[in-house]
């Protein structure tokens, strides 16, 4: 079973290269990704960054992160 959703990425402030991922952002997806899973524990598969959206897909043998791990995990 996976999960995938789509985080935005917001515009970077000036003089940045890229925006970034906020932890309130990425506790959003999480969220969302619990709700779908239920009771299951669940974990980050892949996520990829391409044209202002992070595509983040989770499953259940993923890799288990919390909101702040899962910010640093895509900002990075």
């Amino acid at each position: 079973m996976t999960f995938e959703d789509s985080i935005k990425v917001p515009k970077p402030p000036k003089g940045a290269t890229r925006g970034s991922i906020t932890e309130k952002q990425a506790a959003a997806s999480l969220a969302l990704a619990g709700k779908a899973f239920g009771e299951a524990r669940f974990g980050l598969i892949r996520a990829e960054r391409a044209a202002g959206a992070v595509s983040v897909l989770y499953g259940l043998n993923g890799r288990a992160l919390d909101a702040k791990g899962l910010a640093y995990e895509l900002n990075n």
